[in-house]
Formats: structure tokens, sequence, C-alpha cells
């Protein structure tokens, strides 16, 4: 096909029935960015033979010398139908590396459908599931592309047969995936009040369009490399007629349990049963795997002109000439079954156009999750229908900017050196004849005057050209080297050159009327279009408008935008949702120039590396160090070599990874170390001895506070509604709550209630948990943490649920109460304890304070007298010190984050490979053999803080032959104690009187405590001794 002009792709903009928005979504290594190569060189933008080889989507240098994709890169591709119906698919290609998963979100969030991309040899890895679960989120269609077939035969050596059963398990290892997401969907939004209903909620729904079938057409079996792909349907074609039976009714058959009869000539079910081959087997797999016999196998080239006359193919000489079979497959394979042909189909089928938005996708972009849509103003409900419809003629204008890309100026269109006209070149012939003819004049006339006048003149212009020179540079250092272009796609209306539109950030809400007036929208700013821009993977071209439905380029937003943004036309329209992010950027890095001149590039370095990365979190810690938090190693890897490389320009240092750690305290143990029951004295049972007490410095006010560990249901459910609560406190006081965020809360409290019953008091309190969650006093830290202090005192607090009693921190039932002035002082004292715990000054978790007793002695006297200052300090700073004493009376432990971390590897490795997870203390959760290779998927926990070129050397250990992949799971205690020491016979006796082996919990300890620059208890030398000197016995 040849390359098509960019003024059609622009006319097609304009007809959104002909757009298709698709990106390709897999794991690593499953083949994406080859399909994309396959894709683009069908509209003849790179040479068919190079596609695979090229990589033409990854622009980036490290990404060719990695052979990974570390950036989602879009391109516009036409695409022609059977029926000669043209069509504009904007494709993006995503990474598959989990350090790069953010990348994938902002791809997901332009478009409307999705190829999922799926190895037939390595079957579903972890990456896919996860990107299965962001396409069912965002509510995209996906098709399902089953790739690198090739391996089965040259590889896996398998026979059509073995082959057909293969992929009959991959695919339904892949709708097992599907349905396991939907039906947890489904049960969550179950309504588990109804207790008369007995039916599952999974009964009513309908999940008929949710699978993955190659009878409906939405399967492609395809060998990206290769260049051939085909469906069903494309067979289904070839073999009506001569089958005799109805192109419908084959495409129902050619895939499933059926075999076809001859003598009946109709398609039967029960081919297993029957010991019959499957019409797939018979028709499609095996003249696939004939032809790789013949062409790479066997070799041989004599039948292959009789091949090509059989099937209709044109092959040249020089395709026969060529020695190479796996070119001369590509040949064969991409006349026969050309990738586009099917893909591309495929999509422009099952994917919907950008004006067929589903109900549900449409309110869930505009309107955000906890916003009753009756509290919305009616012009912001009415801007859904325009946007459901991608109305190009509205004029409300909507659009989204997913992330910030950053392009070289060099690679702007308007920068790029222009082809000259003939007309052109001609001038400039004409122009150096000219010169020339100047030159032998003025060579004739060798006179004195004029060589003395040419001298001159050369020295004044070199004297106007050092002046230049020296102003020239000044402009040169202020320009920026990159652009930013936003990543966008407009929703409604038509975006023009130089419109004026507002830029929303997340806090903007139309139901507040000072929101929706230009003068007093606190959260909205105006901002002008600058140029449009066609995204053509590494190229941009030109556009004057862009019209709804497409992917667009935006300049001239880099002020404005740091990394996704809403704009619009009207004040009435809602921020957008937030990207669902698949992982949590947790890996932290201080960075450091070599030389401290160049502190201010740094800074300004890491203000572009904060726009130009989706996920990048770029933060000042409070000891003044610049602080990256990323996704993994290799994400750390690549911010750093952007820094050097493009951003800064300076060399930089990197310190050692800062994981953060949390600490907690647990019930008393039962058994010590070594497994021995630990014989309790009555003493160690006494429950007062873990009560702290501490008065405020003038002895006026005292406090009695335990702490308790909570049940891990209750800390889950904390955690997980942490936005929740975060609302709640930024929430005005006195102001309404909606009905669901009050049916929300009132849900949170429900199942509070029943996690709490466990929580055990030791006979210090007999509350029902009803009456302690009404209890509860305040979360911490920052008012949304994991932990509660609860409030078992004769002191009446205000109510933590509702906003109502909260017209002031004062206002409490009971007025006359002295201490209700100092109820501020107290919560914020909790706030600072559970920010920055006893054992390494990270936040506490899981930890509940019950405050026993609060008392103050205020008859007659002035609290704040007696010259220890003001005595809500007091009451701060003895909340603080209370709560500290009363976590360090209960057994401490230290909580790690771990990454859950899969590894493919072979039989033969996987000794090598539990060796180094073992040295570095991880837990094996599973190790199965895949099916249909003699490859091991072993699932493994292994705390953050080992993790640290954890990849390099299980790459090193198993010569290359294991990669693993990192991702957070959650937190886990690390239960030994941090100031353990060996003390009975048995553990003396097991570990040795120092403990040869090192207390890891200690260790973790330690090295926090030194980077923070707090004391550390440690001996540099153990055992002096005076230094003498032995001399030799003559």
């Amino acid at each position: 096909m040849p390359v098509v002009e960019t003024k059609d792709l622009v006319l097609l903009q304009a007809k959104q029935q002909k757009v298709r928005n698709i990106c390709i979504l897999a794991h690593v290594d499953h083949g994406k960015t080859t399909l994309a190569d396959s894709l683009v060189a069908s509209n003849g933008i790179i040479s068919q033979r190079m596609a695979g080889k090229l990589r033409y989507l990854d622009s980036r240098q490290d990404e060719q010398e990695r052979g990974i994709t570390m950036k989602s890169s879009s391109i516009s591709l036409y695409y022609q139908d059977n029926r000669n119906a043209d069509y504009l698919i904007n494709l993006i290609d995503s990474p598959g590396h989990v350090d790069f998963s953010s990348e994938v979100s902002t791809a997901v969030r332009l478009c409307d459908g999705a190829i999922v991309v799926v190895d037939v040899v390595e079957g579903v890895g972890p990456q896919t599931r996860a990107c299965l679960k962001q396409i069912y989120e965002e509510q995209l269609k996906p098709v399902l592309l089953l790739n690198k077939l090739d391996r089965l035969i040259l590889e896996k050596q398998l026979t059509p047969l073995d082959a057909y059963f293969h992929l009959t398990q991959v695919l339904e290892q892949v709708n097992a995936v599907l349905g396991s997401i939907f039906a947890s969907d489904v049960l969550a939004k179950e309504d588990i009040n109804d207790k008369d209903n007995y039916e599952s909620a999974l009964e009513q729904v309908d999940d008929s369009e949710l699978y993955f079938s190659p009878a409906a057409g939405n399967v492609v079996f395809c060998s990206a490399y290769d260049g051939w792909a085909f469906s069903v349907g494309d067979f289904a074609a070839t073999y009506a007629e001569r089958l005799e039976m109805k192109r419908s009714e084959l495409e129902q058959v050619l895939w499933g349990d059926f075999y076809y009869n001859s003598k009946k000539k109709s398609a039967m079910a029960g081919a297993q049963e029957k010991a019959k081959k499957p019409m797939f087997v018979q028709f499609v797999l095996e003249n696939i795997w004939s032809l790789y016999d013949i062409i790479v196998v066997r070799k041989d080239k004599d039948k292959l002109p009789l091949i090509a006359e059989k099937l209709g193919l044109k092959l040249a000489a020089r395709d026969l000439r060529v020695t190479d079979a796996k070119l001369q497959i590509k040949t064969v394979f991409s006349q026969w079954l050309p990738i586009d042909r099917s893909v591309l189909e495929m999509v422009v089928r099952h994917v919907p156009p950008p004006n067929h938005i589903s109900e549900e996708r449409a309110q869930r972009l505009l309107y955000p999750a906890n916003v009753e849509l009756k509290s919305l103003p009616a012009a912001t409900l009415a801007l859904k229908e325009s946007f459901k419809n991608c109305n190009a003629q509205s004029e409300n204008v909507i659009a989204f900017v997913s992330k910030m890309s950053p392009v070289h100026v060099t690679q702007l269109p308007q920068n790029r050196p222009k082809r000259l006209t003939d007309q052109e070149l001609q001038q400039r012939r004409d122009e150096v004849r000219r010169r020339i003819e100047e030159r032998k004049q003025q060579s004739e006339e060798t006179t004195l005057d004029k060589l003395l006048e040419g001298v001159e003149q050369l020295s004044t212009k070199s004297a106007e050209g050092e002046e230049e020179s020296t102003l020239a540079p000044i402009p040169e250092l202020e320009r920026n080297e990159y652009e930013f272009i936003a990543f966008a796609r407009v929703f409604s209306g038509t975006l023009r050159r130089g419109m004026q539109l507002y830029n929303l950030t997340p806090k903007h809400d139309p139901r507040q009327p000072q929101h929706r007036e230009l003068e007093t929208a606190p959260h909205a700013t105006r901002v002008t279009v600058g140029e449009l821009y066609m995204f053509m993977g590494g190229e941009l071209q030109l556009l004057d408008e862009v019209p709804a439905g497409n992917i667009v380029g935006i300049g001239g937003l880099e002020t404005h935008i740091v990394k996704t943004a809403t704009l619009s036309s009207s004040l009435d329209c809602t921020s957008f949702s937030e990207l669902s992010i698949m992982a949590t950027p947790i890996l932290r890095v201080a960075i450091e120039p070599v030389q401290p001149q160049d502190m201010p590039k740094l800074v300004k370095g890491l203000k572009l590396l904060n726009q130009a990365d989706a996920c990048v979190q770029v933060s000042v810690a409070p000891t003044g160090e610049h602080v990256i938090t990323t996704l993994g190693e290799v994400h750390v890897e690549k911010c750093v070599h952007d820094l050097e490389q493009s951003y800064a320009k300076i060399k930089v240092n990197v310190s050692k990874p800062i994981v953060s750690f949390r600490e907690t305290i647990v019930p008393d143990a039962t058994v010590d170390m070594v497994n021995e029951a630990i014989v309790k004295t009555a003493d160690d049972k006494d429950v007062t001895k873990k009560i702290a007490v501490q008065q405020t410095l003038n002895k006026l006010g005292t406090l009695r506070v335990i702490a308790l560990p909570l049940p891990q249901a209750a800390v889950e459910l904390l955690e997980q509604h942490s936005n929740v609560f975060k609302e709640l406190s930024a929430t005005p006081r006195n102001t309404l709550l909606s009905e669901k965020f009050t049916a929300l809360l009132a849900s949170i409290k429900s199942q509070l209630i029943v996690t709490l019953a466990e929580l055990q008091f030791h006979g210090l309190s007999n509350l029902t948990p009803e009456e302690l969650v009404e209890r509860i006093w305040a979360l911490g830290p920052r008012n949304c943490g994991t932990n509660i202090l609860l409030n078992l005192s004769d002191y009446e607090q205000p109510d933590f649920w509702s906003t109502h009693s909260k017209s002031s921190d004062t206002d409490v039932r009971n007025v006359n109460d002295p201490r209700r002035d100092f109820n501020s002082s107290l919560v914020n004292g909790f706030q600072l304890t559970t920010g920055a715990g006893p054992l390494c000054e990270e936040p506490m978790q899981g930890v509940c304070f019950a405050v026993l007793e609060w008392s103050v002695q205020s008859e007659g006297e002035d609290l704040n007298a007696r010259g220890f200052g003001p005595f809500s300090g007091q009451v701060l700073t003895a909340a603080k010190e209370v709560c500290r004493q009363a976590f360090q009376n209960q057994p401490q432990r230290l909580v790690t984050p771990m990454y859950s971390c899969n590894i493919v590897v072979n039989a033969e490795m996987l000794g090598k490979m539990y060796a180094v997870i073992g040295r570095r203390h991880g837990k094996i959760l599973s190790g199965d053999l895949t099916q249909g290779s003699g490859n091991f998927a072993v699932t493994c926990l292994l705390p953050v803080i080992e993790s640290f070129n954890f990849a390099q050397e299980m790459r090193k250990q198993t010569s290359g032959l294991a990669c693993p992949q990192l991702m957070f799971s959650h937190w886990e205690v690390i239960d030994i104690d941090p100031f353990w020491l060996p003390t009975t016979e048995e553990e003396l006796m097991h570990f040795g009187e120092k403990a040869d082996s090192a207390n890891r919990a200690k260790v973790y300890m330690d090295s926090v405590r030194r980077r923070k620059g707090l004391f550390v208890d440690e001996q540099v030398v153990e055992h002096a001794e005076k230094q003498r000197t032995l001399s030799k016995n003559k």
C-alpha cells in the first residue's frame, strides 16, 4: 500500500464513524512493538522486510539498546477494508514492563479499544492480568491477538493437533482471568444487606459479550515477526465454496470440537470423542505447518513456485533466489495472510467508533465517583450528551491531556528544513553562477587599493562577527532544548489553533457557584492552544484543527500543565477522574550534582523530568535532599539517564535507595525464637504495667494511655478507604455531606464495627464494638492513616463521623468542660507520634491508642501560669510522649514493604534461582510448570530493601535465563524484635552468645537511623587490645 498523504488522514479525522482509537497492551516481550511495526509497514512508512527489526515506535536510544518499550507512542494509520471503505486508525503502542505501567494508563484513557497480545508459548503473564483489569475498569472493548505461533512450529515442534489443544488452553486462561475480574467486580457491587435474596448477583448479570471467542471474530492468530495473521473468518471465506457451506455457518464451526463429514458435506460435533481431526486442525493449522515444513525445515525451493501458483501469489525472481528461509516465509505468508488485513479488520469490526461511548463510561470519566449526580448543576449534566455523541459541531470543547511528551526542538515540524521546489533550486543555481562570475572579475582587478580595502572590510566584518558571537549565546542559554507536547484526545467540539480554553485542575468543582465564575474560580486557569500536531511515531505533522474523537498533540501548554489536565471551553465541566495507576511508586533515591555549583541546573532538570514522566514523583525531603520516587530499578536508570543526557546535562550522584518502613506493635509472643513455649508469671500478665502515664509540665494535667494492636482486617479497611477519610477531614465544618458520601461512610462504619470486635482490651473496657466506633477521636497520621485514637475517658470528644458537631474544634456537648479548649492539642500530639515512631522515626501502622484518663485540675488556677508556657503546648508535648511510652511498653516490630516477584525460568536454573531468592529473605509462593513448555512460572515475595541489584544478580546466576518482574504487593510485619538478644539456654545454644546471624530487623532499623542522622547503638571496637609488636625469635 502506498504512503498516504497527511491531508487524506486529516479528511478522515472529520468522519467519526471511520475513526478507531486503539492501544496495544501485553506482558513484556510478548510482541507489541513488532506487531506495531508490521501495521506501520502496511502503510508504506517502513519496509516490510524491516518490520520487527526496526522497532519504529521505539524512538529513544535506550529503548533500542535494551529491546523494551519505555513510553507509549502514537501513530495514525490508514486502512481500506474489502468493501473499499477508508478508515483512520490511531494506534498507541505501550510498554509491557511493570516499571513503566503508568504509561499504559495514559494510553488506555485516550482509547476506545485495546489489542491484547498474548505469547502462545508463555501464556498469560502477570502484566497481562493487570492490563485486562485496567481495560475492564476503563470500559474499553478488547480484542485478542495470540502471537508467536511460529514458536509452536519451530521451537516447540508441536504437531498441529497438539498446537490446537495448546491454543485452546491459552484462550481458556485469558477468559478465566476476564471472568474472575468480572465476578469480583459484580460481587463487590452486590447488596449484601438484602437478607431475603439468596441468589448470587452473578446469576442476574449478562456476561455473553465478555469473553474472547474465535467464532465471534474477536480473536486473531498471528506471528508478528514473520508478518502473518489470520482470523477464523479469513479461512471460512476461502473454504465456504469448496466445502459447500455458508460462510457464516463455517465461521461458527471452524473453531471448536467439530469435524467435517465429507459424505454429508456438513460439520459434526464431537471430534475428540470420535477421535477425528477438528476442522481447525484439518483446514487451517495443517496448511500452515506444511508450508513451514517445506520452506524452513526441508528448504525445498523447487516447490515454492507451485505453492505460490496454488495460493494465487506473485513471487518475484529475487524472492525465489533468497537463501534465508525466514525471509522466504515472510515473503510468502505476508502475501497469503497479510497481518494488517486480519488485525485491522478485527479492530474496525469490534472496536466502537468515538461517537459510541457507553453511558457508563461517559459517566465514569465526566463525574467523580462519590458525587451525587443530582447535586451537579444542570449545565454540567447537559455536557454529557455532546460528550457521548462526540459532537464535533458542539460549542462545548472538552479535551483530556493524559501526559506531557517531551520533543526535541529540532524534531518539531516548523523547525525542520523544508524541501526546495524546482524553481527555488534553479534560483540558487543562478545565484552560484553569478557569484563565480563576480569573483573572476575581482581577481582581474588586482590593485593594491583594492587589496587594502578588502583587508579593512575583512577586519570590520570580523569585529562585527565577534560582537555578534558574544551577544548570540545569551538567548541560546535561555531557550529550552525540549518542548512539551500535550498527549491528548478531543472528546467534544473541535479544537483549533489559538483557541482560548480553561485548564481545570482536579479540585475544580462546578457544584460550588464561585468555581463557575472566571474571576473567582480558584482551580481553573485560562490557556491558549498553541500548535496542533498529528503523532506519526517519532515524527509530528502540523494540523489546523482537530474534530472530536481524535488523538492530538497540543503545543504551548507546558507552563500550565504538569502531568494530566482537563481542557474545556466551559467552567461547568468537571475535572476528569484521575488515571487508574496499576503500580505504586515506592523506590526512592536522593539525587545530587557531582559539582555543587550545578545545583540550579539539577533543579531545572528535575522540573522537566517531573513533567515528562507520568509516574515519577519529585520532592524535596525535610533534610533538603532532592528525592525522586520511582516504580523500580529500570525506571530509576531511565530517569537518571534522562537527567544526565537531556534535561540537566550534568553528572549526578544517586544515593542508595531510600525504603520506607512502618512501625507497629504485636500481641505478646507465646513462643520464643527457638519455638519453646514462654512461661508467663503473674507479673507478666499484669496489663496495668503496659499503661503509660504522663503529666503536663505544670503537673495540672494527667494522661493515661495504653497502646493496643489493631486487628489486620481493620488496618486493611482503613488503608483501603484512606481517600474517604482525607476528604472527610478536608470538608469545611458544618457542610452538608452528599447522600452518596454519607452512605459510603455508613458502610465503612458498619465494616469497622465487625473488625473491631476482635480488638482485645484485657478487661480495661467493656464497651461494645458499636460504642467503640462512636468513640473514635481521630485517625493518624495526617487524619487518614491506619492508627486510631480511641476515647475511653469521661471526656466527650467531637464526633469524628460527622461535620455537624465540628462547628469549631471546641464545640463539644459539655460546654463547661475546661478540656474542650485543648482538644486539638491532644489530637496533634497523637498525630506527631504516629507520623514518626520511636524505632526509626517512620510512620506507625495498625496501633490503637486508647486514652483511659484525661484529667485537668483547673480549680481556681490559671492553667497557663507557673512559667511553663502555654498549657496547649504542654498538652501537645504530654500527648506525644505518653503515646510514645505506650507504644514502647508493647512488643515493637518493623513493617516492611514487599514486592511480588514473577519469574519465568527453565528447569535447569531453578536451583540457582531459589538460592538468589533465599539469600535475600524471599518467600516462594508457587512454582508451577507452564503447560506446553519446559519453563517454570515462579511467584515469590521479596522485601523491597533486599531487591536492589536483584535483577542483575538473578541474570548473572542463571546465565540470563531468568528475568524477574517486581511489583509492589503489600506491607508485612518482620516477626523479629529489633532489640532481641539470645537469653534462654536453648537460644544461646542455637544462636550463640553473640547471635551469629545478625538480627534482620535491627540491621534495617539501624540503616534507617544512620541515614536520618539518629543515634545508632553500635560498638565500633568490641574487644580492644593494646597493640604490641611481636619480635621474631632469633
